[in-house]
């Protein structure tokens, strides 16, 4: 996954470099800004996507290149195995009608307000309430699945 983002802005930025203009969105996800247990990987490869947006934003914006990171929520998709938006899983086309408004004007962005106000409640719980909620979310989530394959 980082390696497709890396080799993708090395592809792009020079002509953008060229034309003193340009701009990078990278999706990253909610599971980069704080650690989550049991997705381990991804989460990691979030928080990459995150940082690398978030350093090549300081050192383009003045060669005329915004570079914004994108951290959001769920969203309803079928990738995602949600079928009905709701207000904190919002729509493909919500979301993106969202957060395309930030573009030029965030950096760095959830994308969508009600993932702003479910990131700032988590980043103010304190760690080991945060790990604990996390942790019992996904050990059930696991089980769920494990029981499913085994079915099939």
């Amino acid at each position: 996954m980082f390696c497709f983002v890396l080799q993708v802005t090395r592809l792009v930025l020079p002509g953008m470099v060229e034309r003193s203009k340009g701009v990078i969105l990278n999706i990253s996800s909610a599971s980069g800004m704080l650690p989550v247990p049991l997705l381990t990987i991804y989460s990691a490869t979030k928080a990459f996507v995150d940082f690398f947006s978030q350093c090549l934003h300081e050192e383009y914006k003045s060669k005329g290149i915004f570079v914004q990171s994108v951290l959001p929520y769920f969203v309803a998709t079928k990738l995602a195995k949600i079928r009905k938006p709701t207000l904190d899983k919002p729509s493909a086309e919500t979301f993106v009608k969202s957060a395309i408004k930030t573009v030029g004007l965030q950096s760095r962005t959830m994308g969508y307000v009600v993932h702003a106000l479910m990131g700032s409640i988590n980043s103010m719980l304190p760690r080991w309430i945060y790990f604990k909620i996390v942790m019992s979310v996904n050990k059930s989530l696991r089980s769920r699945n494990l029981k499913k394959n085994k079915r099939n």
